[in-house]
């Protein structure tokens, strides 16, 4: 009986492992995606902004400097966080091919231009936009777009209010 039972897990062991390194190419490249089309460069925005908040609130002082290094410390993690977050959002939406070519699309001269002055597009690069809006994952996108603001609203607003309320804890002179 236990040859059977090392086999069984042998076998499961084998067919998990590209399930896993698919499911991390898929993570992979939401992240990179997100990263291209300009959401991250928001919330690294509003971290800062939360940091500005605070900064009028609770002016740095000895009692708590140690709560200011650690949220001027904690930035890279937040981001991690609400990334994570989104990733989910994003895999429940979309196919591992529209993710593939949306982050294609965002990663390629047209999609960089769009992010960072859409009112520079060459000719060439605006038909590379009209194109991806056009295709079949454009359509998608279009058509999810207000599920997903709905769903990147409660991401937004829970992590948001989750790192306030730390940073008031943090911050809160006693």
């Amino acid at each position: 009986m236990k040859p059977y039972k090392a086999l069984f897990f042998l076998c499961v062991l084998l067919f998990s492992v590209p399930t896993i390194g698919q499911e991390t190419d898929l993570i992979a490249k939401v992240s990179t995606y997100l990263e291209s089309n300009g959401t991250m460069k928001q919330y690294k925005q509003a971290y800062l902004e939360l940091l500005n908040l605070m900064e009028r609130q609770f002016p740095k002082s000895d009692r708590n400097n140690n709560g200011w290094i650690y949220l001027e410390r904690n930035e890279i993690k937040a981001l991690k966080e609400i990334r994570d977050m989104l990733v989910p959002v994003y895999i429940k939406h979309f196919s591992t091919e529209d993710i593939a070519k949306m982050e294609q699309f965002y990663t390629s001269d047209a999609g960089v231009q769009l992010v960072v002055d859409r009112t520079k597009l060459t000719n060439a690069q605006q038909n590379k936009v009209n194109d991806f809006f056009n295709s079949k994952v454009g359509a998608k996108i279009k058509e999810k777009q207000e599920l997903l603001s709905i769903e990147i609203a409660a991401v937004s607003e829970y992590w948001s209010k989750d790192l306030y309320q730390t940073a008031v804890l943090l911050l809160k002179e006693e």
